[in-house]
């Protein structure tokens, strides 16, 4: 039999995992995706053919594969693995429809949009022994020259599709929809629920049995069939926004005040922790309300919660993050390495390491400190309590593989790095904006941040956005920038040796008009804002003190890509101290 190298991979991957309104939308999408890649893994493998990448240790495995297959009907091959993905899909999707709505009202929707959601493309090229590198650079190559290609269908022969767009992906026509309290106030004479614009039967009505499911899908919303197929396919929960930025301080509540509390709702969730959501509302429009004792008994009970042990009330923002290793086209094309003749073992021994690197993220990032969308290898997203999230940060840095350790020889002392976009967010901001800016704040840090860097946004309730641009380390021996940040944010919080927050204040009236900063203008006035700003009442050590963190602050600005760039890490620095206690 001849021998072929196969590369498979599975799409829409960003826009399918981004088009989320829920927490729990974006780690099914994640999910849905890395399970079906694992049905094409085990078609491969049952076949007997070997898997070059990805390995079997990563939890959340990428959207593509690489294969070594021995085969006399290459095509047969390739469209046996495509169809078992594209069956099992739509097997997962009749499964989780019939559950939940006991019904297909106008099944031909449902397959069409069910059949001709997932972009699938495979490569398969004839190989031997010797050119496993060569081989593999054209079929990148073939594989991107045919993704360029985008063939589409019409909807509907000429007429398009009519009707109500679905709430999550604002791209099919709905398939159901759950009524709220008004809805039958609006049908036309001809018979039209005029907010859907199509006949009733057309629409699988979604009335929830259990109370659990209540929160799935909220009145008034309505989910084409892929949607709603990502929206029910996590079967275990996810944390909301909330529950992510209030994490830590829910900890610290007792079991007994948890289920006293929590028993006086319909159905819970952690935005119920927030006084502000404790309305009649607020609580009839997302199914939690039980009655006006209950709601009153609540009220009295949190303000207790509240006081309990001074807890006070719950952090309101949380972080997104979303780390990428970089130049991996590169790194996985072989273009570092100095013998290309050793690209499949070094494949291997990458997909190896990138296996352990994605297990480990999933094993030491567990609640309080966060929760893992997924971990995919060089990719990883994941929501983070504030309190935890330079500690994570800094594991993600020191923890990602070093290509160049793996025994090949590495040409102009290449090395592998990993950049990281960090959102610090409102649990009430939209997710699909967050999810955004965590994107933006990716790539910068890779375009502006030239690589090895970290950008953070802050997207303030008020609707101020202030965002900065770092480089992980400058210089080996020195701590990583975010460990600065960390310490800084805890002098900001150190009422007795400590520094209070108007040095910051300061510097951004003083500089904030002016194009440039000169160098030793900065470093005065930095002592100067230090010392008066410094809560050290011992001269000695005061004066120590001021100087360390001069240095530490000039050395920074030096760094700098812009004055504004310096001031947003303080500005920024600022907010966590009053947000994480």
């Amino acid at each position: 039999m001849s021998k072929f190298l196969f590369l498979f991979t599975i799409g829409p991957v960003q826009s399918f995992i981004a088009e989320a309104r829920k927490t729990s939308d974006l780690y099914a999408g994640s999910k849905l995706l890395s399970d079906l890649t694992e049905y094409a893994i085990d078609e491969v493998k049952d076949k007997d053919q070997t898997i070059v990448f990805p390995d079997e240790e990563i939890p959340s495995k990428p959207n593509r594969l690489v294969a070594i297959v021995e085969t006399e009907n290459p095509k047969a091959f390739g469209e046996q693995v495509e169809n078992k993905v594209r069956n099992e899909f739509k097997t997962i999707a009749e499964t989780i429809f019939l559950e939940h709505l006991g019904n297909m009202s106008l099944k031909t929707v449902f397959d069409k949009q069910i059949n001709d959601f997932l972009d699938i493309h495979w490569i398969m090229m004839h190989i031997d022994n010797d050119n496993y590198s060569d081989v593999y650079l054209k079929t990148e190559k073939m594989l991107g020259a045919t993704k360029g290609i985008r063939a589409f269908k019409q909807l509907n022969g000429k007429e398009g599709e009519l009707g109500r767009k679905c709430s999550l992906c604002g791209k099919n026509n709905i398939v159901s929809y759950r009524l709220n309290d008004n809805d039958r106030k609006k049908v036309r004479k001809d018979g039209l629920l005029s907010k859907l614009f199509v006949p009733e039967e057309h629409i699988n009505f979604y009335t929830p049995e259990r109370e659990s499911e209540n929160l799935k899908i909220q009145k008034g919303e309505g989910l084409c069939a892929v949607c709603f197929t990502k929206r029910f396919y996590n079967k275990s929960s996810f944390p909301s926004t909330a529950e992510i930025a209030a994490m830590e301080w829910i900890k610290k509540i007792p079991d007994s005040d948890k289920k006293d509390y929590k028993h006086l709702f319909k159905n819970f969730d952690e935005q119920l922790y927030y006084e502000e959501n404790l309305n009649k509302e607020f609580l009839t429009k997302y199914d939690h309300f039980k009655d006006k004792e209950s709601l009153r008994d609540a009220t009295t009970l949190l303000k207790k919660i509240y006081k309990k042990e001074n807890k006070g009330k719950p952090p309101k923002y949380y972080a997104l993050i979303a780390a990428d290793g970089d130049n991996m086209g590169k790194w996985l094309s072989g273009e570092f390495l100095a013998d290309k003749s050793k690209l499949k073992d070094f494949h291997r021994k990458v997909s190896k390491e990138l296996g352990n690197y994605a297990k480990q993220t999933k094993e030491t990032i567990l609640p309080p400190k966060g929760k893992v969308i997924y971990a995919g290898g060089d990719d990883v997203m994941l929501f983070a309590n504030l309190n935890h999230l330079f500690e994570i940060l800094s594991e993600l840095k020191y923890s990602f593989p070093k290509f160049e350790n793996l025994g090949f020889h590495i040409e102009n002392n290449h090395s592998s790095t990993i950049s990281a976009g960090i959102v610090i967010a409102h649990y009430k901001t939209p997710l699909s904006e967050v999810l955004r800016w965590v994107r933006k704040m990716e790539k910068e840090a890779k375009e502006e941040g030239d690589r090895d860097a970290f950008a953070i946004a802050v997207l303030k309730h008020s609707g101020e956005i202030q965002k900065t641009i770092w480089k992980w380390k400058y210089g080996e021996d020195n701590p990583l920038t975010v460990e600065h940040l960390t310490n800084l944010i805890n002098k900001l919080n150190d009422e007795k040796e400590g520094f209070s927050n108007t040095f910051i204040k300061n510097l951004n009236i003083e500089f904030e008009r002016l194009d440039e900063v000169r160098d030793d203008i900065l470093k005065t006035e930095l002592k100067r804002l230090l010392n008066r700003s410094s809560m050290i009442k011992d001269k000695n050590k005061k004066k120590e003190k001021v100087k360390e963190w001069q240095d530490i602050l000039f050395n920074l600005f030096i760094n700098k890509q812009t004055k504004d760039n310096f001031l947003s890490f303080l500005n920024i620095a600022d907010f966590l101290a009053r947000e994480v206690k």
